[in-house]
């Protein structure tokens, strides 16, 4: 009989523990249109409502940048790539004032196949057949979510094509970042990539904030306060820290399949806390880019930025290793 005690497992390395925690974290992220929407109606400029969701992920891994050699260099790739995403997510705010919550979540998730498209056409990574048709299916789901009727408008009252481009302006600088993440951010670790990435996005957001008065951007009221407190600490802060804890450990493939609860939640947000119906269109848009996030290949899969950040580096310099 061996008297070699028997390891003890941490809390943290239990499998249901991980997945309800990456399952909790994206639908945290899945809740961002109430904050944004109901902070926007509030009165809050864009700009705004986008720098207090990456102001605090900027302050908090701010010990924890690199700035010199190598690592130095990929910060500043981190740094313009998070400028991009800060940039592109002030078109996403505008766009959920001008159609509903659930035709701009299935535009949001569009981000797979920008992804694609940016690594094809300025990296020379081919997609594989999969990824192709995955690709397709979100292409046609978003046509379905860009035909759908705007937010507050009479029958037959189709969404503006200016909409839908604010729309997309996050997702396509997605695409591009999560590209310039996965190649030259490798040599950082996963806490120094967020935090880089998170100030680009709140610092290159300063000069709009500047155009805009003091009361479009800065919380007036205990309500509006609250709200921004809330958008920054549970869209951004906490599901960071929970992805770059539990991501690497329940795997790439798990984490994927549960980052499809995001959409869903999208939906479930814009039916409960706007009343918005949620129509056979919006089901069909949403059915197709679950199951093109759910048919890619685990190695292609193209997670959000975030998750990309939270992963381990990795060993090689190919650009979806790590991803969830």
């Amino acid at each position: 009989m061996s008297d070699t005690p028997t390891p003890r497992t941490h809390w943290t390395d239990i499998p249901m523990v991980g997945i309800a925690a990456v399952g909790l974290s994206t639908i945290f992220f899945g809740c961002v249109p109430f904050f944004a929407r109901s902070l926007t109606e509030a009165g809050i400029a864009p700009p705004a409502i986008a720098f207090c969701r990456y102001l605090f992920p900027a302050i908090a891994f701010l010990p924890f940048l690199k700035v010199r050699g190598e690592q130095g260099r990929a910060s500043l790739w981190g740094y313009f790539s998070g400028l991009t995403v800060g940039l592109g997510w002030v078109g996403y705010v505008k766009s959920l004032t001008l159609m509903p919550v659930s035709a701009a979540g299935v535009l949001y998730m569009t981000y797979p196949l920008f992804t694609l498209v940016v690594g094809w056409l300025l990296f020379a990574d081919r997609p594989s057949l999969r990824a192709a048709i995955g690709g397709g299916l979100i292409l046609l789901a978003a046509a379905l979510a860009a035909g759908g009727v705007k937010a507050g408008a009479s029958a037959g009252q189709t969404i503006a094509p200016v909409a839908i481009l604010f729309a997309l302006a996050a997702p396509v600088a997605f695409g591009l970042s999560i590209n310039v993440l996965a190649r030259k951010l490798h040599v950082l670790p996963p806490v120094s990539r967020m935090g880089i990435f998170a100030i680009g996005a709140a610092t290159g957001l300063v000069p709009l904030i500047l155009t805009y008065p003091r009361a479009a951007v800065v919380p007036s009221t205990p309500d509006q306060w609250a709200l921004a407190l809330a958008l920054g600490t549970f869209s951004a802060l906490i599901p960071q820290l929970l992805y770059s804890v539990f991501v690497p450990k329940i795997g790439g493939a798990k984490a994927a399949a549960l980052g499809s609860i995001e959409l869903p939640t999208m939906f479930a947000v814009g039916w409960f806390a706007f009343g918005e119906l949620i129509g056979p269109r919006e089901f069909l848009a949403g059915a197709l880019v679950l199951t093109a996030i759910l048919i890619t290949p685990s190695r292609r899969r193209l997670p959000s930025v975030t998750a990309t950040l939270a992963a381990p580096a990795p060993r090689k310099r190919s650009w979806f290793r790590g991803w969830r």
